[in-house]
């Protein structure tokens, strides 16, 4: 029989597998490690979550502030092509003092500068042509290498060239490599000039009428150097020109150890960005500081104290069951754990500058949630199931739906911008708004119902500075006026609004009078005072619709739109609204204490007329304006149609007149003078000018012209230098004859006159003493103690000078006894109708009664009969010159007279 060996009960009882106590010390101690392990798991994958969402947000704001700063670039671009295309011409000063406004190195940092371009067609047509870079700013030494560089000989700058030509748009240049001493790669910026006014709809249309171009050169290593306080410095980037990776060239890189194809093990970010006409590749990298952010053994620690402690739970749970309390304290600290996990999580999204909605199709909003709350200026629990009509003003309300509308259709949307009123001052937000992933198409306001995610960046200070662009494009930097582009726009609306609706309106054409005195004598800062000063009188006086615009120096325009209906009625109106300009412009200024008088000359056109441009109309104002100041100035003229013609002939004339000095196509005639007893004692020397259409132009139409246009100082020039030629060959034939010149005032005033005059005596070997300069009475009047050393220079050498016209001036009669004269010639006027007249033979008495006593010879000009010349030699005149003693004739056959 077979027995069992019974163990001890009590023994039996503590280890059976079922015991209650280890039962649940053996759930318990699994629990706690499931719990333990979910721990971890969470912690782990909220750190994942952590450094995924920390890198795509870096990256984001890489790519977007990237592409911030090259549309900033655009903008400067843009600008200077409206500055370009508002300016009749611009010399390298006023480009130079255009782009210092701009601040480029403080607003736009990694911008080398802005250069203007000009195409120069290639005769032969074997090449596209040149681009000759003209105009460049700063003048840095780097950049003053580039002026008059042809851009098209690099192939990397003509294919952008030839793309901005084409498109008509922005086109960016490839790598043009580095310069010994640089720093990465360099690129340009270019944006196409068409000739105004030229249509460039087509292809064809843009090749044939580019102008030039406008560029912005920049180095991508200042570029992101500039741009190092807005990225994330953990991050690693490299820019590759081209559509990927492989096959694009580098353009910039941020570690020297950068390889394509073994970035980072798996985390890294590639993005496309199309900017002019290319396609960069932009790769981005963490670095061993970003992965330091999120290691840490702390959640390993806590796993691994979180199984010691589950087991151990398990043991003592086994020993005593009350140890429960212990284990749940645990479960609390591990809460705890994961709430700072989140907590962590929540603060990182909170760091994030932008305003980041959660909202339906209808604008309902779920979630909300910035790190700035000066930008919404409420908690975010008061936004939560609210609509964004309800929070937004209307029209930003209603942009914001239209972004969402657009997202739903498209599944993203962006650029789209809106303006609330914050703390008192204006921003502006920019919206980006994509489907949220997950999201279903269906439509309502169940559960399924779509959403969006909507970012909202403050985008303030760039539309700041696109304004500034306007401004600097639009209007004038001194008075704020409207510049000339901006008149013209408004011009040509007033015109076809007159045209279509049968109105009409006026053009007022304002130039300050004597301005340039005012601005020479008291420097510029008084003149720019006083056209600010002009043209908030403008402002003042001009109506709600109307414009005033201020083309340059102190040329002003008033636009009026709109006038009473009726040439005649219309023509009285303007009338008065001139009358009223003259009022405003002729009370004193007070300039810093001093009261300056200025008056202005104006000129006025009426439209619309058949056929004319706001070119034509801008033009007639302008001619009626000359005109005003022809009769005297401050006075108000209406354009005629003859004045254009005679603007035109005067035009003409100049032209003919520039062509025959440049062609020294004038005559140098003489006409001889006589002493009381008929003897020959010298000549004055005349211009003539024999036109091959015209015939003999008489010398009172072209002489003003040749004053007005500056040319008199050449043909001065020229003439004195034949008079003392002509005293040479006097001289060597041993006949003691006297040669008289006229001289304008513009002429003597040249800086370097004596000079000139001391050269023509010294290459000659003339005698000065028979050299007489006649001068006018107006010299004398204007810059006293100028006229007089320079006078006092000429005597010093032995050159004589007569006062020409004498007795017609309206200067004092001190100057006769102050100046070294030596002559004074008796006008024509006075000559003609002595004896006979008896005031014109007492003044011809008076002038020879001055002249004895003052001890000046006389010469009398315009004596064709006996009888005049009898009386002329009985009141002892010294020289006698007109008909009755000798035409004029060229000087070489009045030379060759005197040898027979």
């Amino acid at each position: 029989m077979n027995k069992e060996v019974a163990a001890p009960r009590g023994f039996a009882q503590h280890w059976a597998p079922w015991h209650p106590g280890m039962i649940a010390a053996v759930v318990l101690s699994l629990l706690l490690l499931a719990v333990t392990y979910l721990v971890w798991q969470g912690v782990e994958r909220a750190r994942d979550e952590r450094r995924l969402q920390a890198f795509a947000l870096s990256v984001d704001r890489v790519v977007s502030n990237l592409s911030d700063r090259i549309a900033a670039y655009e903008m400067v671009l843009r600008g200077a092509k409206g500055y370009y295309e508002g300016s009749d011409s611009i010399d390298q000063q006023e480009f130079q003092a255009y782009v210092e406004a701009l601040h480029l190195p403080q607003t736009r940092p990694g911008l080398q500068g802005v250069a203007l371009l000009s195409r120069v067609a290639e005769s032969t047509g074997a090449r596209t042509g040149q681009a000759l870079i003209t105009h460049i700013a700063p003048q840095t030494p780097e950049n003053q290498q580039e002026l008059g560089q042809d851009a098209m000989l690099q192939p990397a700058r003509r294919e952008a060239l030839l793309r901005a030509r084409d498109s008509g748009t922005l086109a960016l240049s490839g790598p043009l490599g580095s310069r010994e001493g640089d720093a990465g790669s360099s690129l340009v910026m270019y944006l196409p000039l068409y000739a105004r006014h030229a249509a460039v709809d087509t292809l064809a249309q843009r090749r044939q009428n580019i102008a030039g171009w406008v560029a912005a050169p920049f180095r991508m290593d200042d570029v992101i150097q500039g741009l190092a306080s807005e990225l994330d410095s953990d991050l690693a980037l490299a820019i590759h020109d081209g559509p990927s990776v492989a096959g694009g060239v580098l353009v910039f890189a941020s570690r020297t150890d950068y390889a394509p194809h073994a970035v980072n093990g798996g985390l890294e970010a590639v993005r496309s960005y199309d900017v002019g006409g290319r396609r960069w590749t932009l790769v981005l990298y963490p670095l061993p500081s970003f992965e330091q952010r999120f290691e840490g053994s702390t959640h390993h620690l806590v796993a691994l104290l979180g199984a010691a402690f589950s087991l151990l739970a398990g043991w003592f749970v086994g020993q005593q069951v009350n140890a429960r309390q212990r284990a749940m304290a645990l479960a609390r600290e591990m809460t705890r754990e994961l709430r700072r996990t989140r907590d962590e999580l929540e603060a990182t999204l909170n760091a994030v500058p932008d305003l980041l909605f959660e909202v339906d199709a209808q604008g309902g909003i779920h979630h909300y949630r910035s790190g700035r709350a000066d930008l919404i200026g409420t908690r975010a629990q008061a936004l939560v199931g609210r609509t964004l009509g309800d929070v937004l003003p209307p029209a930003a309300a209603a942009e914001c739906m239209a972004a969402l509308d657009e997202a739903a259709e498209y599944g993203y949307s962006e650029g789209r911008q809106y303006s609330l009123d914050i703390g008192g001052s204006q921003h502006w937000f920019e919206l980006s708004v994509a489907c949220k992933q997950g999201g279903t198409p269906q439509t309502g306001t169940g559960p399924g119902q779509r959403h969006f995610i909507a970012l909202s960046r403050d985008v303030t200070r760039r539309h700041e500075a696109e304004a500034a662009m306007y401004r600097l494009a639009y209007f004038d930097a001194l008075t704020g006026l409207p510049n000339r582009r901006l008149l013209l726009q408004r011009l040509q609306d007033a015109l076809v609004t007159a045209q279509q609706q049968g109105g009409m309106g006026a053009l007022f054409y304002i130039d300050l009078d004597n301005f340039k005195e005012i601005n020479d004598a008291r420097g510029h800062g008084v003149g720019d005072g006083l056209l600010v000063q002009v043209a908030a009188r403008l402002q003042d006086v001009a109506g709600p619709q109307e414009t005033v615009a201020r083309l340059g120096s102190d040329e002003f325009v008033m636009l009026v739109p709109r006038l009473v209906d009726g040439p005649s009625v219309a023509r009285e109106q303007a009338c008065r609204r001139a009358q009223q300009l003259r009022e405003c412009l002729d009370a004193p200024y007070d300039l810093g204490g001093v009261h300056y008088g200025s008056t202005g000359s104006i000129g006025v056109t009426l439209f619309p007329k058949n056929g004319e441009a706001v070119e034509d109309l801008l033009r007639e104002a302008d001619t009626a304006m000359f005109c005003a100041k022809d009769r005297g100035r401050n006075q108000v003229c209406f354009f005629e149609q003859d004045m254009h013609a005679a603007a035109q002939e005067r035009l003409a004339l100049l032209q003919d007149l520039k062509s025959a000095v440049d062609n020294d196509a004038l005559l140098t005639y003489a006409q001889p003078q006589v002493d009381a007893a008929g003897q020959l004692i010298g000549a004055e020397l005349l211009l003539r000018w024999p036109h091959p259409q015209r015939g003999f132009v008489p010398p009172a139409q072209f002489i003003p012209v040749a004053e007005q246009a500056g040319l008199i100082v050449r043909m001065g020039a020229r003439v004195i230098q034949q008079a003392c030629a002509t005293l040479a060959e006097l001289h060597q034939q041993g006949r003691a004859l006297s040669i008289s010149v006229n001289v304008s005032p513009r002429q003597f005033r040249q800086a370097d006159f004596v000079e000139q005059v001391r050269a023509a005596l010294h290459s000659t070997g003339a005698p000065a003493a028979l050299l007489t300069l006649e001068v006018t009475e107006s010299l004398l009047v204007e810059n006293w103690q100028d006229t007089a050393r320079r006078m006092h220079e000429l005597v010093a050498l032995g050159v004589r000078f007569s006062i020409d016209d004498f007795g017609t001036g309206y200067s004092s009669l001190a100057y006769l006894k102050r100046l070294p004269l030596y002559e004074l010639k008796i006008d024509r006027s006075f000559v003609q109708d002595a004896p006979s007249d008896a005031n014109d033979a007492a003044i011809v008495q008076a002038i020879l009664s001055v002249a004895r006593h003052l001890r000046l010879r006389v010469v009398a000009e315009g004596v064709e009969t006996r009888q005049q010349a009898d009386f002329l030699i009985a009141h002892h005149c010294h020289g006698l010159q007109g008909y009755l003693f000798g035409l004029p004739q060229p000087l070489r056959d009045w030379l060759t007279g005197l040898k027979g």
